[in-house]
Order: C-alpha cells, then structure tokens, then sequence
C-alpha cells in the first residue's frame, strides 16, 4: 500500500526539481525597459524625463541638455547592478534544505497503514507541516512550487556611463547654438522564467494500472487524493496537452550616444527645446530555450541541462543605431517633457532562438522646480516587453529632493502597473549628497523573500530567518558641472557621486 502515494510523491518531486532547474537556467528576454541612469532619477522614483539640471538628459531626455537657464558642461558617470526575483529563491532553497526522497521515505514509514488504505480507496492523506520537521519541509516545497507555476521570473542587469555636455558660447550668436552631449554606455541585461499554461496547473500525476493521484497544497498541509485520467488530461501539469515554455537569454550593449538640444526663449511664455540622439550600438547576444507538453517539457529540460556546454561560438555579434527624440517645456518653475527612445527598434539576432526587437519606448514626465526644491514624476506610455517570457513592465514613479549646497536629500516612490508585471508592489527609493561628494541612492520592493526556510539545515538553517526584498537596488556615482563662458572652463565640481545594484526599468 505505501506504493502509491510514495511513488506519486516522487514524482512530484522529479517535476519540482526539474522547476527548479529551469528556473536558474531558463529566462526570456523580450525587449528592454527603460532603464536607469544617474543617482538624482534614480533617488527620486526613477523619474528623470522632465528633471531639471540633470547631467543625464542624454539618456532621459535629449530635450532637457539646453533647458538650464545658464549654460554649463558637464561630466558625470553612473555605475551600478540590480536584482529582482518573484517566487525563485523559495523553490530553490526548498530543493536545497533536504527535501529528497529520504525525507519521503522517513514520512511514509510514519503514516499509519490505514491513512494508506484510504487513499487508495478513494478517500484522502494529509500531511500536517505542524506534525514533524520532515513534513514542514514538504508542505513547504509544495508551497513554492505551487507559487512558482503561478508566477515567476528572475532579472539581473548592470547599467553603466560616463557622459560629458557642452553648451558653446559663440561672441556673434545670441542664445547659444544649442547643447551636445557625448556618452560610453555599457550595460548588461540577463533574466530567468519559466512559463507555464495556466490551465494545466494541478499537480495530477499517473502512477500505473489506471490509478491517478493528485496533490492539493494548502499553507500549512498537503492533500493526496485519488483522481482520474480526464482530470489528469485537462488540468494536470504533466498532461501530454500542456504546453509550456523557457527560455535562458542575456544581451550585452555596448553604446556610443550623440545628442543635440535647441532651446528657444518664449519669454513670459517659458522655455521650450527640442533634442535628438543617435546612438552606435554593439551587441553580443546569448540565448537558449526549450518547449513541450506534459512529460516532454521536462524530458527537453533534462537533455538540455545535461548537454548544455557553453561556447562563444553561440554569441552573436552585431552593431546597431539607435534612434531616441524628446522634448520639453518649462514655464514658471513647471515642466513637461515627453520622449520616445529605440524609435528604430532596432533587431537582434540569437544563435538558437528568434529574432527579438528592442521595441520603442515611451515616456511622459512631470517636474517642478522652486529654489532648493524639486519634484518629478515619470509614467511609461508604452507597456514594454522585458527579458523575462510573457512579462512586461509599464512604471510610474516620482519623488522629492530637497537640494542644498553641501547636502540633498532624494525620496520616492515607484511600481510597475502593467498586468504582465512580477507585481512586485510598491517600491521605495531614497538617496543623499553629502559634501558635494559621495551621493549614494537605494530602491526597495516592500514583499520579502525568505533565503533559508523552516527546517532548513546547515547554513540554510542558520539563515532561515533572513528575508530580502524581492527588489534591490544601489547606485553611486559623481557628476560636475560648471559654466561655459570664453574662455571655456570645464573645471568640475563633483556633487552626484553615484554605484547601482539592481535596478528597474
């Protein structure tokens, strides 16, 4: 009588060490977010497309390099990397605490013989995670696998410049003629899903002579009971009709970007500009991905893993341009700005997987500005593709920053509203300057993700109680500036020091 349930059980724990492979291994990577640059944007909700007197209208909004009221060059650089995860780390920490087949074993030599009977006759087994560690370690796998087939995703990138501005001043031309800005990017974007049919997501499971068992995972238990073939066919995750999917990809931009801004002088009517920037693009791409229904999604993820052998043979080389046009419009302190970038969508080619586009991008921001006082607020009008399959991010976000000599303070707030999003919630960001600099700038998620897991052992157990946010990110960095009058003078003051781990978009 212990044959079935044990045998079920293993085979639930085939399927969700499987998952957990292809979590690490499997991600997609469908377009790119907008991205980040620069503490000040960063601090302030990653609003930056109507923020005056940033030295990164350049990759915000060309627009805003001629909106300073005085003329100035400018230097900055931004370094940083960012991580955000949903319903990942669970899993694999759950296949990492000990829950393998020896634990499945320990449970079922403990079940009584009558609890076996019963499910083979149709009635039910539960197992408590209240009645011993080994079961708390089980329920807990069920739970996150169970959040894992829901929704999942996994996102690393590291976004990285230097940009220099210049406003020349001409004896003979009134106003200036314009303002260029010149930039080295180099960024980095990797991510990691697995995407299953929502229908198919019971954990149904044929185990020989007609007999089908299936599992129903509740927070603190888990239920065996018997089932039948056209449950199996029509929700099971292993039924020969659910089609699932993963893919593993990373793409590495190397950027050389131009822009140019004209501002005109409406007098008591504001200021008005116009930018473009083009931008030479190098590209190395890298990507691999599996597909299949039922048992053989998982029979492909296992060939693939096993085989997998890395080669950069497999990476594609490729230069692009790119294509990016904003404008702006400020009047008594408040300022409108609107800019689309990748308006080209540029194409990238991988070795083993379709063609991808890096579709355009659209975004609207809101500033003001009064004295030592300012506030943003950026919203995405596109919803974008990202590098994570079937997940798009569409952000809005804004903040404050109380700006003196010697010190500013950056507070915000930002969330992706889009409903193919991680739905990671609100995210906090904040940042100071201290002493013209060192500026050092955070985002947070609000939902945390527990690294180890009760029952965990060795220095998972010792870590059980650790949580971090499913969103982090740093940044540092410097940025100088100084007026621009013949003789021009670059000297620097630096004042936006800025290093960024994690990121949104």
């Amino acid at each position: 009588m212990l044959g079935y349930p044990f045998i079920f059980m293993k085979g639930e724990i085939a399927v969700r060490k499987t998952l957990v492979l292809c979590a690490l291994a499997c991600g997609g990577l469908e377009g790119l977010e907008f991205g980040e640059m620069g503490n000040t944007s960063f601090g302030m909700g990653g609003a930056g497309v109507a923020l005056e007197n940033s030295a990164w209208g350049l990759y915000y909004n060309p627009a805003l390099l001629d909106m300073d009221e005085c003329s100035k060059a400018k230097l900055g650089y931004s370094f940083g990397i960012g991580v955000r995860e949903k319903n990942i780390l669970p899993l694999v920490s759950s296949a990492l605490q000990g829950s393998s087949l020896d634990d499945l074993t320990q449970l079922a030599e403990q079940l009584p013989p009558q609890a076996l009977q019963s499910l083979v006759q149709g009635g039910t087994l539960s197992i408590d995670a209240a009645q011993s560690p080994t079961a708390q370690t089980i329920v807990n796998a069920g739970n996150a696998l169970k959040d894992f087939l829901k929704l999942n995703g996994l996102h690393v990138d590291s976004q990285n410049g230097i940009v220099v501005q210049i406003s020349p001043k001409l004896k003979n031309h009134k106003g200036g003629i314009g303002t260029f800005s010149i930039g080295v990017f180099a960024s980095l974007f990797a991510g990691a899903s697995a995407v299953t049919n929502p229908r198919y997501h019971q954990l149904i499971a044929p185990l020989g002579h007609g007999f089908y068992a299936g599992a129903q995972i509740n927070k603190d238990s888990l239920t065996l009971s018997q089932s039948n073939q056209s449950a199996f066919l029509n929700s099971s995750l292993l039924s020969p009709y659910a089609n699932n999917a993963a893919r593993v990809q990373a793409l590495g931009i190397g950027a050389v970007p131009f822009a140019y801004a004209k501002g005109f002088d409406l007098k008591k009517a504001g200021r008005i500009a116009f930018g473009v920037t083009f931008k030479y693009l190098y590209t190395l791409s890298y990507g691999l991905g599996f597909s299949g229904a039922g048992q053989a999604f998982i029979a492909n993820a296992e060939n693939l893993l096993s085989n997998f052998s890395f080669s950069t043979q497999d990476m594609v080389r490729q230069s692009h341009f790119g294509l990016d046009l904003g404008g702006a419009y400020r009047i008594k302190g408040f300022m409108v700005g609107l800019v689309g970038k990748y308006l080209n969508a540029p194409k990238i080619r991988y070795a083993h997987l379709p063609n991808m586009r890096i579709d355009p991008q659209v975004r609207l921001g809101l500033g003001y500005r009064w004295k030592w006082l300012n506030l943003a607020m950026d919203f995405d009008l596109t919803s974008n593709q990202t590098m994570m399959l079937d997940k798009r991010s569409q952000m809005i976000g804004g903040g404050v920053m109380f700006n003196w000599k010697w010190f500013a303070l950056k507070l915000g707030a930002m969330g992706n509203v889009a409903k193919e999003g991680l739905h990671q919630g609100v995210i906090l960001t904040g940042g100071i300057r201290l002493f013209k600099v060192i500026d050092f700038s955070v985002q947070s998620g609000l939902q945390t993700v527990a690294l180890g897991g009760s029952g965990a052992q060795g220095i998972l157990g010792s870590l059980a109680s650790m949580k971090l946010p499913n969103y982090l990110a740093f940044r540092v960095g410097g940025v100088g500036s100084g007026s621009l009058k013949p003789p021009y003078n670059l000297h620097s003051r630096l004042s936006d020091r800025q290093l960024f781990v994690g990121g949104h978009s």
